[in-house]
């Protein structure tokens, strides 16, 4: 285009210089050719625009793979072709690294969940034995080996992307949630003489996934029992909204810095002023991904007073929990 335009061009100053030279002293001749010139380059100039605007659109619907695209009418036919095969290549590769993610994460789990059998049994055996040095070094080290099993099946669950995949949820009570999760902690707790205040309304229900959900609401309980003081007590309460529900776990501890409660998500967090040795970081970041899984979401706000308030907000219609 830009050969045709400069012959054009060419010719009409060709032409010009013709003119000029039969009609001398006119300005007639002049004003024609910058007449001329001046809507040949507008022309030119929106053609341009045109074309380079039809090429982007044109490159845009080849990175996006669009089956209304003619390749083959294209100007950037080959380019596209391209563009198509690279992105169908990386489509490959990502499907596959994403396979692969997830058959590993679901081996560890298998074989964490596989040895949690024998070592059961070990530390039952060990709790049979009489009071030795022994006894008390096969129970210790047995507990490590559950502490690391537990933390590798958390730890396979956030990479693998096993909780998206499994994550169904249901219309269910809030009680039976909240009862499914204490359950589970309720020894720990009786160790430090820690009480639990529960207030669910009677008949609050919610769009969850009981299973996992109860593992992340279990996650928050067993936190705030590892960092409350002795005869403390911790409160579980929720309440109703237009769309959610929210459900609070209120404990007495150390409360958290606040510079570090939007740090205390991140996989491995283990907090600057932590004192606990338990534990390897993982648990608050699969609490929040079975939240949000379920179109739900968590967060921690220090008390007034003393200690730490989590609040999940869990959907209460189906349209809520795909947003």
């Amino acid at each position: 285009m830009t050969i045709v335009f400069a012959g054009i061009w060419l010719f009409l100053t060709a032409a010009f210089c013709l003119v000029n030279c039969l009609y001398a002293g006119s300005i007639w001749p002049t004003v024609s050719y910058a007449v001329f010139t001046g809507i040949l380059a507008s022309c030119f100039a929106l053609y341009e625009k045109m074309r380079r605007q039809r090429l982007l659109r044109d490159v845009q619907r080849a990175l996006e793979d669009s089956d209304c695209f003619a390749v083959d009418e294209s100007e950037i036919a080959p380019i596209a072709r391209q563009l198509r095969l690279k992105r169908s290549q990386e489509k490959t590769r990502d499907r596959r690294v994403t396979e692969s993610y997830r058959n590993l994460a679901a081996l560890v789990s298998d074989i964490a969940h596989q040895c949690k059998t024998p070592l059961t049994a070990a530390a039952m055996y060990a709790e049979m034995l009489p009071p030795s040095a022994e006894a008390e070094a096969i129970a210790e080290q047995t507990g490590k080996l559950r502490f690391l099993l537990d933390a590798l099946v958390k730890l396979s669950r956030c990479e693998g992307g096993l909780i998206e995949e499994n994550v169904h949820p249901v219309m269910e009570s809030v009680e039976t949630l909240t009862a499914q999760a204490l359950s589970a902690v309720v020894p720990a707790a009786e160790k430090k003489s820690i009480v639990f205040s529960v207030n669910i309304p009677q008949g609050l229900t919610a769009l969850f996934d009981l299973r996992w959900t109860a593992e992340a609401v279990g996650t928050i309980l067993d936190n705030g029992i590892k960092y409350a003081p002795e005869n403390s007590k911790i409160t579980v309460a929720a309440q109703r909204y237009e769309t959610y529900i929210r459900l609070d776990i209120l404990d007495e501890g150390p409360g958290i810095p606040e510079e570090e409660l939007s740090e205390i998500w991140k996989r491995f967090y283990r907090g600057k002023t932590n004192r606990n040795p338990s534990g390897v970081g993982i648990g608050l970041t699969l609490c929040r991904m079975i939240v949000w899984a379920q179109g739900g979401w968590v967060l921690c706000q220090n008390r007034e007073d003393t200690g730490c308030r989590f609040s999940i907000f869990l959907p209460t219609e189906q349209g809520n929990a795909s947003n």
